[in-house]
């Protein structure tokens, strides 16, 4: 019996068990239902029961293995300051109704309003043009 991979993922695992399995390859899960520390879910080991199968079943895991992710696409450039514009306007909203709450309407408030609203705006616009920039990229 021989370590083939070890994973948090259970259902990786079942996938390469049945992958292998298909091929004629035995294996088996080990630890599926071991528990790691604060109740993460543990590693878990496929194994192959036959130590001369270790080979074709390490092909077939790196056959079945996705992509390498690559960079990011260009419409992440504005994308990704759009998503930090929406978590300050989330602040900026709780600023508002603490304010809000504290000072009443008034001159203040009604511009850490104006300004909730130009921040939303402009995380918006950022996002929705984002995918403006793949137009060029295959």
């Amino acid at each position: 019996m021989k370590n083939l991979v070890q994973t948090h993922s259970i259902a990786w695992a079942r996938g390469i068990q049945i992958a292998l399995e298909a091929d004629g390859i035995r294996a088996s899960i080990l630890d599926e239902f071991d528990r790691g520390a604060l109740g993460v879910p543990g590693r878990v080991r496929v194994v192959v029961l036959d130590d001369d199968d270790l080979a074709k079943a390490q092909a077939i895991v790196a056959r079945l293995a996705p992509p390498r992710a690559g960079p990011p696409p260009p419409s992440w450039r504005w994308q990704k300051p759009g998503c930090i514009l929406f978590v300050i306007d989330l602040v900026l909203i709780g600023v508002w109704v603490a304010l809000l709450d504290e000072y009443g309407l008034g001159t203040l408030t009604y511009a850490v309003a104006a300004l909730v609203v130009i921040v939303f705006i402009g995380g918006s616009l950022l996002i929705m043009l984002g995918p403006r920039a793949d137009k060029g990229t295959p």
